[in-house]
């Protein structure tokens, strides 16, 4: 079982553990009410939380259906995304109060939002596609203000910017090296893309893909070898790729 669909599914485990502990406990207790008001509160409350927990483990059954298999069945991508957005709190919670990997939780809601994007099956022009880049990824001895403007990389293959600016050039689709999810969003405001490919780290990640609502969000996580925030890097391939599954005909600018 792949690491990251184990921890969610530890996590669902703890869940539904500490559902089952709460409906027996509530169902004992409404035995020993005295009042009939109060008893009936005891079975409301007994029910709603039945209807949620059958509710959360069917919800989870089925992301674990699709990550599995990587494609997405009977529901249509905008009701699966919904899905993920409405467990996405619960599922954290439960992660942090019993000090899980969060890292590892977000990394699957990230291939599941992935697998959502793709179920789409956009095509359209790469001008219409924003990349969004941290700006941890620029090498930190840089003096160059790549967040005003990207293109200003002087290509000294340091860092990924200049591999990004050559994809820019290649097939034309905005660039923006953000320092921030303020500056991210405005960005996106500015652009109005159709589509955004977000590069940063699983926490900025998953939060940009769930503040962002009404545009697609492909997630690639960057890679820390100097540890967070610091001389970041991509898989450039990974970059590629998402870019020509959106990129209609495969269009391509070769501006030199």
């Amino acid at each position: 079982m792949d690491i990251r669909m184990r921890q969610f599914v530890k996590t669902i485990t703890a869940i539904a553990f500490f559902l089952i502990c709460s409906f027996i406990a509530l169902w004992l207790l409404h035995a020993y009410i005295p009042t009939d008001f109060y008893k009936k509160i005891f079975f409301v409350i007994t029910v709603i939380l039945s209807i949620f927990g059958l509710l959360i483990m069917a919800a989870s059954v089925f992301l674990i259906i699709i990550y599995k298999n990587k494609k997405l069945y009977l529901l249509l991508p905008g009701r699966a995304s919904k899905i993920l957005r409405w467990m996405y709190p619960f599922i954290m919670g439960m992660a942090a109060f019993l000090h899980y990997d969060k890292g590892l939780i977000n990394q699957f809601f990230i291939q599941m939002n992935n697998i959502f994007v793709e179920a789409l099956k956009l095509k359209g022009h790469p001008g219409d596609i924003l990349i969004l880049a941290p700006h941890c990824i620029q090498h930190s001895s840089c003096n160059i203000k790549i967040t005003s403007d990207p293109m200003a990389c002087t290509q000294c293959g340091k860092c990924k910017v200049a591999s990004l600016k050559e994809l820019k050039n290649k097939y034309g689709y905005k660039l923006s090296i953000a320092t921030g999810g303020t500056l991210a969003r405005r960005v996106v405001k500015e652009y109005h893309p159709k589509y955004i490919i977000a590069i940063a780290c699983e926490r900025d990640l998953i939060s940009g893909i769930l503040d962002i609502s009404g545009i697609p969000v492909y997630g690639i996580l960057n890679d820390c070898p100097n540890g967070p925030c610091i001389n970041t890097t991509v898989n450039i391939k990974k970059v590629e790729d998402a870019i020509k599954k959106y990129n209609h005909k495969n269009i391509e600018l070769s501006i030199n």
